[in-house]
This record gives structure tokens, sequence and C-alpha cells, in this order.
């Protein structure tokens, strides 16, 4: 958990300070787009995924920062795998798809390395004056209804306050405690993953993974999923890095930790498991290094239909707001849609005074919409978890992910359309309907109890709607 460091100029088109705490995808990002959209951030102290264009379209307004990103991001093709490594699919790039009448250009999908799209982040931060310190643990969050600000305390009694407090600070924030008043409950999903990423000459140094995991093309090879019913191992390679990610189901020794280092020998007990498990793979396990090899725990929680405290001066954002299941797909991506909304609702409330509304109103905007992907994580699990055929497995979650609804979506050109509108619709009670969702979809609250349930039934989650 970390504080953006101090940005003295406040910026006359709001004059309302943000005070930004946690320096991952989702913080880096508010950082930018509140700067840009006017507002003075004072005294704030991987591997890879997938980022939509839903996200990386706000790269726009920083040309640079647009530049880098096309440098960085790279167009995999994927192939499906058995767990003995035979391939039951041709490697093809996975195109995001259109409605019909659609006039937005979709592209390919792309996956960035974790900490290339930070470091790019990081860089465009710096060019415009603001700059991150690390190691400036928040453990309370505070806010004062009688001034209008609110604050954090940090681990060596520093208060630190703004107008705005965002929360980026992402799994088991301590932000809850304002917000909802309690901690948030999670369970365990009884999946655990091992995962890394680490310079691609270490692995090229066994001629078999070299053999194995050739480049195709200019920067990368193919992306390998290989999946059966309680296992699955999916391998990343470009020009200069190698990650590879085995989920499994003995998760005890796990936890819900970014920082929690294993043992490649620990991996090699489960693969040992593994019926028909090639050798090829337990090599490519044995040449990680210890020191980037992690072992996360992961944890459902329910949707959170609350992310801004009482008085409205402290809002959630990214994992601390919603958390997702790394079969979800869009974690960052949400993440950075948050971060562009919330700068937007800021502009639009034009100074201090209307910060409590701008912040529901994006709390409103947003909730439906994530709670919506959260429930997708669900179910692509259990997609992804089937027993793959031969010559025929293309997993349902698929083609909920690339569904126009998700990819085309204009976080900055929502907000800026609607701020008023669902302001008229929590001060007023006047309807408001979302257009950032599946069309036809009718959102209910749900648990995930409840959706677990279903799926213990044997029974498939009902979507009404349009989702694919």
């Amino acid at each position: 958990m970390t504080v953006t460091d101090d940005c003295t100029q406040r910026y006359p088109e709001t004059g309302i300070s943000v005070l930004i705490v946690g320096a991952g995808v989702a913080g880096l990002m508010a950082a930018l787009e509140c700067w840009r959209n006017g507002h003075d951030l004072t005294n704030p102290p991987g591997d890879s995924f997938t980022i939509g264009p839903s996200a990386t379209r706000a790269f726009k307004h920083w040309p640079k920062l647009a530049e880098e990103n096309e440098k960085i991001a790279f167009v995999p093709h994927l192939a499906f795998y058995t767990l003995s490594g035979d391939r039951l699919t041709e490697p093809n790039h996975v195109e995001y798809r259109q409605d019909k009448g659609s006039k937005k250009v979709p592209g390919q999908l792309t996956r960035h390395w974790r900490p290339q799209l930070h470091g790019i982040l990081l860089k465009q931060l710096y060019a415009i004056g603001i700059s991150i310190e690390y190691g400036c643990r928040a453990v309370e969050y505070f806010e004062r209804s009688q001034t209008g600000r609110a604050g954090i305390i940090l681990t060596n009694g520093e208060r630190l306050e703004a107008d705005v407090v965002i929360a980026a600070d992402g799994l088991r924030s301590h932000s809850t405690k304002v917000t909802l008043g309690q901690e948030i409950r999670a369970r365990p999903t009884g999946q655990a993953f091992y995962r890394t990423a680490f310079p691609v000459e270490i692995a090229m140094n066994d001629p078999m993974v070299r053999e194995r995991f050739p480049v195709v093309g200019e920067k990368e090879g193919p992306i390998e999923f290989w999946a059966g019913e309680h296992y699955h191992f999916l391998v990343i390679r470009t020009s200069d890095t190698m990650s590879w990610t085995l989920s499994h189901k003995d998760y005890e020794s796990a936890t819900e930790s970014w920082s929690h280092q294993s043992d490649p020998e620990d991996v090699l007990k489960i693969t040992s498991t593994i019926p028909d498990w090639p050798e090829v793979a337990d090599r490519l396990i044995r040449l990680t290094p210890k020191d980037r090899l992690l072992h996360f725990r992961v944890m459902w929680r329910d949707p959170q239909p609350t992310w801004v405290s009482p008085a409205g001066r402290i809002v959630q954002i990214g994992d601390a707001a919603h958390t997702y299941i790394p079969a979800s797909g869009n974690g960052a991506t949400q993440g950075i849609e948050d971060a562009v909304s919330l700068a937007t609702c800021l502009r639009m409330a034009g100074g201090t005074e209307q910060v409590p509304w701008a912040l529901r109103i994006h709390n409103r905007l947003r909730f439906i919409r994530v709670s919506c992907l959260q429930k997708l994580g669900l179910i692509n699990l259990k997609s992804y978890s089937e027993k793959p055929k031969k010559d025929n497995f293309t997993p349902k979650g698929l083609q909920y992910l690339t569904a126009e609804w998700i990819w085309g979506h204009e976080p900055e050109t929502y907000a800026e359309e609607n701020y008023s509108k669902v302001l008229d619709h929590l001060q007023r009670g006047t309807p408001f309907q979302d257009t950032n969702i599946p069309r036809g979809h009718v959102y209910r609250d749900w648990t995930i109890n409840e959706m677990l349930e279903i799926q213990e039934r044997g029974e498939e989650i009902e979507l009404d709607g349009e989702w694919e």
C-alpha cells in the first residue's frame, strides 16, 4: 500500500485536492486522469494481464503514453491444449466482436506485462511533475464532515488530508471500515495458483524448453492454455519474458497476497500427480527463480454497492471496491475505467462543495457494470474447468469477454452524458437506466453463495439480456 508524493500546484479549474492511496494500475491511472481533469494531487505519499479497449482508449489523452503502450502491448495467438500437452486448437488471435450495425472498430485482444505497464504510467506521472513515494502504509482512513475533508493515518502516525481520498489500495483495504463500517468477508474459492514471470534467457538455457516454446512472429509465441477438470496451465512467452501459471485445488499453503513467494519443488509435487504430464513443463517449472514464483489463494467477495464514505469524501476504486477472480479477465480494465470515470465526475462537480455528489454519481454509474463482470468471472471459471474435447474446445468465457458491451464502453463520455441524470436520480428519485451493461439485462442483487448453489445443483446461471 503506497501513497503518491506531494504535488503542490492547485489547479484553478476545480480547486479540488485529491489524495490517492495505492500505486497499482488503478491508482496510477487515477493520478493521471485527476491531473488531466484539473485536480490538485496533494500529499499523497508481474506478470501479464489483458487490458481492453475501454481502458486503453483513455491513453489517447496522453500521446507519449499511447506511443509507449503500442510498444509494450502484444497481440498473442491463443491455442488450447490438454494437460498432457496435446494441442486441441490451432493458434488464433482473439478478436473482439461487434454488435450488428455497430460503427466501432474492435481490434484484437492485447496483453501487457504488469511491470512494463506500471513503468510507462510512472514515466508519464513523472513527466507532469507527480512522483510516487513507496513504503508509506495507510492503516486508517477518516473524514471530517464539518470541514469537508478526509485523510489517512500512516504507520508512523503521520496524518495526511485532502478534499477527496481515493482508496486504490487493493484487497483488504482499510477503507471499508469507513465506507461499509466493517471489513468485507471473503471466502475461499477452493482454487489457488502458482504464477510467475522471469527473463526468457533463463528458460532458453534448456534446449527442450527452447524448442517447445519458440517465438512465433516478431515479439511473442502463442499463449498456450492447457485445460483440465482440476488444473489449468497457462504458458506465455515473448522475446524477453517467460511466464506460466498453474491453477489447482490444493490451496492450504497459499495466501491472498502478491508477495507470498514459493518454491518450484512445491509445484512439481502437484504436477507429479497429473496423468501424462509432460517432462518439458516440469523442466520449465524447475528453471523458475524462487524469488519470482508466487502462490496466490483466490477468494470470493460479494458485490459491494457502496464505495463511498457517509460524508462523501472517501471513494474506493479498483480491487478495493470490486475484486475480480482471474477468470474474469477484467480486473485491470475495470480499475482503469474507474479512474477515468471518477476523475470525470470530479471535473463535472466543478468545486469542493459538490464532491460528495460526484463520488456518489461515479459509484452509481459503475456498480452495476462491474457487478455484471464479477458474475461473468464465476461463469468463466466453470467454463474453463470443463473437460476439453478433441478438436472442439472453445470456452464459453471467451464469447462473453469479447462482447461489445464490454470493450466498446467509453467511461469518460458515459460519465459526461449521465452525470446530471444520475444526480437527479439520487436527489429526486427520477428513473435512470444503465446502458453500460448487457442490452436488455435487468439487474438484481446477488451473492456468491447464491451463484455457487446454482452451479452445485448442476444448473446454469441465468443471464437475461444480450451478454454475448
